[in-house]
């Protein structure tokens, strides 16, 4: 984030002139340009005009980033809802199966073909990813929605330490759990 840099640029403060050492300094460098630089209050007009376009161009970055994530985040929960839906008539599939080969109601017996057995496996898995597709969906959801309050609450007077917890929290992605999303790339085919 380079955000925090460039507002740290603009805010930087003025030259103490109380200081010994820098008034004799001053003192003994004293110019019209010195005196010019000193009624400015230590800066350079240019650079405040170059730092608000770099602060602009981050904040258009930062707005770009959320666009991007916001139309991947969307993409995804449709892919989970779909899973989700699939998931759900292959589990009324099984309980069709499952009704048909009840040998015995009362003690819940059933006898499967081999193959039937072969497909509730697969169908036990199907859900598991299903369920993994919505519990990652609502990590990056939540994530998003930090990064877009912290994007919306961006300004020029942003305090130091607001901007250094927010790249804090930007960096850890606190809702993203790495144990799931390693178990979520492992169990991939």
């Amino acid at each position: 984030m380079r955000f925090d840099q460039e507002l740290g640029y603009f805010r930087r403060p003025q030259i103490n002139k109380d200081l010994i050492a820098v008034s004799e300094i001053i003192k003994c460098n004293m110019t019209e340009r010195m005196k010019s630089y000193l009624d400015a209050s230590c800066t350079h007009s240019h650079q405040n005009v170059q730092n608000l376009s770099q602060l602009h161009n981050c904040m258009l970055g930062l707005q770009d980033i959320l666009k991007k994530a916001k139309a991947l985040l969307d993409e995804s929960g449709c892919l989970a809802e779909n899973a989700y839906k699939v998931v759900t008539e292959a589990d009324q599939n099984v309980l069709g199966v499952i009704q048909e080969h009840v040998v015995d109601p009362l003690e819940n017996q059933t006898i499967f073909p081999e193959d039937q057995v072969d497909k509730f496996d697969a169908e036990e898995k199907s859900a598991s990813y299903a369920s993994m597709m919505m519990v990652i969906y609502n990590m990056l959801k939540l994530d998003y929605t930090m990064q877009e309050k912290i994007v919306q609450s961006l300004s020029l007077t942003t305090s130091l330490p607001e901007l250094e917890t927010y790249c804090q929290m930007w960096n850890l992605r606190p809702y993203v759990d790495d144990d799931v999303m390693r178990h979520a790339w492992k169990s991939m085919p």
